[in-house]
């Protein structure tokens, strides 16, 4: 907090935190907070751009609808969820431990949730039981991209679209590619798609709302139905025109992130 760094400089320099406070207000110093961002190679700076240009001219016309998906894990309690980090006493040494302390496990249970988007709508979410920290091509195949599948069928019949993952190690196993290709699944390939760029991809936007939801009240599962239940009502109550305009923001994400790099949407 500025407050913290204040008290940083009057330690540093010797000097009152008020002292700091009224030099740096009469030189028009602002503290502003320092948001997180992607960690970039100096070879991501300089291709992201460049795919972010060849995807947005190359693979997108005014007509093409964007489809995105991705997976997210959802715990039994979400303590990283502001409203779940802390409690009321009237004094912290009367509160009981179990209240006082949030134990966390090396392994916390959870589910695994996967959808797609596009601008006319929201997939059939798989919501299953998971193993090990990362989704196997076996699983996306088999369970995620049938929905794709019938996603696609269904709101995209006729339409002129491509299919965007991100670069996780399934969405471009051979396995994956050669479903792909025969589904005829028009989708953007490896070698064209910018890396480590969830700014540009409004699926990552989805998440923070449904998990809003899905934990809202300081919401906690007992068991793994019941998280699984809980994460398919709020998907229902997540507002289309709000999917809609996040989508429909992708190709102007695009062209920022070509003209000004990675950093401009963080």
């Amino acid at each position: 907090s500025s407050s913290t760094l204040l008290r940083k400089l009057g330690r540093k320099f010797g000097v009152a935190q008020s002292t700091v406070h009224y030099n740096l207000k009469k030189l028009g110093l602002k503290h502003y907070k320092r948001q997180k961002a992607p960690k970039y190679s100096e070879n991501q700076v300089e291709q992201i751009p460049k795919k972010c240009r060849k995807m947005r001219r190359q693979m997108l016309t005014s007509n093409t609808f964007i489809i995105v998906d991705d997976e997210k894990y959802f715990t039994f309690s979400n303590d990283d969820m502001p409203q779940n980090i802390g409690f009321y006493a009237f004094g912290k040494e009367d509160a009981p431990d179990n209240v006082k302390f949030k134990t966390k496990e090396k392994y916390p249970k959870k589910v695994l949730g996967w959808l797609a988007l596009s601008a006319k709508g929201i997939s059939t979410p798989y919501i299953g039981s998971t193993k090990g920290p990362a989704i196997t091509a076996d699983i996306y195949v088999n369970k995620c991209l049938r929905k794709l599948r019938s996603f696609i069928e269904e709101y995209h019949a006729g339409d002129e679209y491509i299919f965007w993952p991100d670069l996780a190690s399934s969405h471009y196993a051979n396995k994956t590619t050669r479903w792909f290709h025969e589904q005829n699944i028009k989708f953007v390939p490896k070698q064209d798609n910018p890396p480590n760029v969830p700014q540009a991809r409004p699926i990552e936007d989805f998440w923070s709302i449904l998990a809003g939801k899905v934990y809202e009240g300081g919401w906690e599962a007992k068991t793994e139905l019941q998280l699984k239940r809980r994460i398919y009502q709020k998907i229902k109550e997540i507002d289309m025109n709000v999917v809609q305009h996040m989508m429909m923001s992708i190709r102007t994400r695009l062209r920022k992130i070509e003209d000004k790099g990675p950093f401009s949407l963080v």
